[in-house]
């Protein structure tokens, strides 16, 4: 496990000042490296697993796991004092991993009914509202799923999504990997995508494509990390409350700012 420093940014170099007018600065960092790490203290590190989903989740320039909910999922992590490892897989292997292995953890997951008692839940993590996009002008909007019938909607292996639009009564034709359906939708073999708004807008920008557009706001999507059931409630309870923390001090809105978004 890393160390726990008493600022995110500070260096080990900090801890070698000596001097009276810093032993109470010692002892207060003290009591606080004690309170962060009791919940995972001795604890096996958590095996944290996400897909390439960005602007979320994505393989860095460097070959490390980058992201929104990645920087996110890191701070909270360091907060609680929680030793994990970090990997970056296919969404259904991993959401299987963590629903099947105890110490198995899975982000950025949306949080729905047929997946409730699967589960340890924390966050929300992120926002990224499920999304319908098409091929259009700018303001081009639809008032319901109702209006397009019949239509071919794109989505992804192991997408919440999928069971979504067909219990709507849709076809869903299934990539494999997300950023495959904006070329599908330009080439016509689909008739709208299903995404995630930001994910959606974040894949446009990166293939560089123009003329898709999103036209519904399907569902407010909340994204989480999920873990194992097995994993015990005073651990899940501290990484909630590192959270809360992240929020109330700023922490995730500068993660978002990093990124050229909002939360």
């Amino acid at each position: 496990m890393s160390p726990v420093r008493c600022r995110e940014t500070g260096q080990d170099d900090a801890f070698k000042v000596r001097g009276p007018m810093m032993r109470p600065f010692f002892t207060g960092c003290a009591v606080l490296v004690g309170a962060l790490m009791a919940a995972g203290a001795g604890a096996a590190p958590l095996v944290l697993m996400t897909e390439d989903y960005p602007p979320f989740n994505m393989r860095g320039k460097d070959g490390r796991v980058a992201g929104l909910s990645t920087d996110i999922v890191r701070a909270l992590m360091r907060d609680a004092g929680e030793p994990y490892s970090l990997d970056l897989m296919p969404w259904a292997r991993a959401m299987e991993k963590a629903r099947a292995s105890p110490g198995h953890c899975v982000f950025s997951m949306s949080r729905l009914e047929n997946r409730e008692k699967l589960f340890s839940w924390i966050g929300p993590i992120a926002i990224n509202d499920f999304t319908l996009f098409t091929k259009g002008a700018a303001g081009t909007r639809l008032r319901s799923l109702k209006q397009i019938k019949g239509a071919r909607i794109g989505s992804y292996l192991g997408d919440g999504g999928v069971a979504y639009l067909r219990n709507e009564g849709f076809k869903v034709d299934v990539a494999p990997r997300d950023d495959l359906n904006p070329r599908k939708l330009l080439v016509g073999r689909i008739d709208y995508w299903a995404t995630g708004k930001l994910s959606g807008q974040y894949l446009l920008n990166h293939q560089k494509i123009d003329g898709v557009v999103p036209v519904l706001t399907m569902e407010q999507g909340s994204m989480y990390l999920a873990c194992h059931r097995a994993l015990p409630e005073k651990r899940v309870r501290a990484m909630n409350a590192a959270l809360v923390r992240l929020r109330k001090n700023g922490g995730v809105a500068r993660i978002y700012a990093r990124y050229g978004y909002t939360p």
